[in-house]
C-alpha cells in the first residue's frame, strides 16, 4: 500500500491531486545563459571560405586580403614590427573556434490548462561572441636567427545578434510544497544577424566585412538577418510563490542557423530563469 502511495506521490500530475487552481494566461520576464553550437563558428575564422552576398558589393576578405588591400596597412603592420614583409603559412587560421557563453533575456506568455500543463511562447534575445587566435609571420625582423622563422599570435573575433521563439507546451508532476517537476517541447525559430568579423594587429582594428571595390572609399556593411526554424526539448522545475511563479529550465534546441546565405545545423543549450504573474 506504502509503495502504491509513493507511486501516487512521485507521477501523478499535480491536476489530479488537487483542485484546478491556475487557468488562464500569466505573463513572465526570462534571463539565464546562452551557449551557441560551435558548429557555425568557424564562420568567422579569417579564411573567407564561406561564401558571402551582400546587395551593397560588400564581401568577406580573408585575413591575408584584407591585410594587403591597401599600401598604407601594409606599411603600418611591417613598421610596427620592424619587419620587412609579412606572409601566411597553410595553418595561419583558426580551425576549432567556438563560441563564448551569453547573457540572454526575453519575455513569455503561458495559458495556464490546468496546475500541470500550460502552452507557451517566448521571445528572446543575445549577442554572441567568438573568439580566436591567428598567426603572421613576420619577414626581415631581428628575431628570425638560426633559420626560425618569427610567428605572431594576433587576436580575431566574431560578433552576432541573434533572438529566438519558441512556441511548446509543458506538463509536469507534483513535488512536495506544491512545485513541479516538468518536461517541455515544440517548435523553434532562430534569427540569426551576422553583425562584424575583425582582427587586431599594430594597435589598430580590421573589419574583414566590407565593401571595397574602391580602398579608399570603404563600403560600411549594413546587417541582414537569416531565418531559421526547429526544435526543442527541455525539462525544469515550476514554483508558484504566492500571486507570482517562478521557473528554472535547461532546453536543448536543435537550430538551422543561416549566417549570410551559409547554413549550418546545430544543438543550441538554454539555461533560464522565469518570472511570471
Amino acid at each position: 500500500m506504502k509503495k502504491i502511495q509513493l507511486f501516487i506521490f512521485l507521477f501523478l500530475p499535480l491536476s489530479l491531486l488537487a483542485q484546478e487552481e491556475r487557468h488562464g494566461f500569466r505573463f513572465g520576464l526570462n534571463m539565464g545563459m546562452y551557449f551557441p553550437s560551435k558548429i557555425s563558428a568557424n564562420y568567422y575564422n579569417g579564411s573567407a571560405q564561406y561564401s558571402f552576398s551582400d546587395p551593397n558589393e560588400v564581401r568577406m576578405y580573408s585575413i591575408e586580403e584584407r591585410l594587403r588591400l591597401t599600401p598604407q596597412t601594409i606599411a603600418t603592420i611591417t613598421n610596427a614590427y620592424n619587419a620587412s614583409g609579412f606572409h601566411f603559412n597553410y595553418d595561419s587560421y583558426p580551425a576549432a573556434m567556438r563560441y563564448n557563453g551569453a547573457f540572454q533575456m526575453g519575455v513569455q506568455v503561458a495559458f495556464d490548462v490546468n496546475n500541470a500543463s500550460c502552452f507557451f511562447m517566448n521571445l528572446n534575445a543575445c549577442k554572441v561572441k567568438t573568439v580566436d587566435r591567428f598567426t603572421i609571420v613576420l619577414e626581415g625582423t631581428t628575431q628570425q636567427q638560426n633559420m626560425q622563422e618569427d610567428i605572431r599570435l594576433f587576436q580575431i573575433v566574431g560578433n552576432e545578434q541573434r533572438f529566438n521563439a519558441n512556441l511548446g507546451y509543458r506538463t509536469g508532476w507534483a513535488l512536495e510544497g506544491n512545485g513541479l517537476f516538468f518536461v517541455q517541447g515544440g517548435g523553434s525559430l532562430l534569427g540569426t544577424k551576422v553583425v562584424s568579423n575583425q582582427v587586431f594587429i599594430a594597435n589598430q582594428t580590421y573589419d574583414l566585412i566590407i565593401g571595397a571595390q574602391n580602398p579608399n572609399q570603404i563600403v560600411n556593411y549594413i546587417p541582414r538577418t537569416g531565418i531559421g526554424f526547429g526544435y526543442f526539448i527541455g525539462t525544469g522545475f515550476f514554483l508558484p510563490l504566492g500571486n507570482q511563479f517562478a521557473e528554472l529550465s535547461i532546453n536543448l534546441s536543435k537550430d538551422k542557423m543561416l549566417l549570410n546565405n551559409n547554413e549550418f545545423k546545430g544543438w543550441n543549450k538554454v539555461l533560464t530563469l522565469s518570472v511570471s504573474i
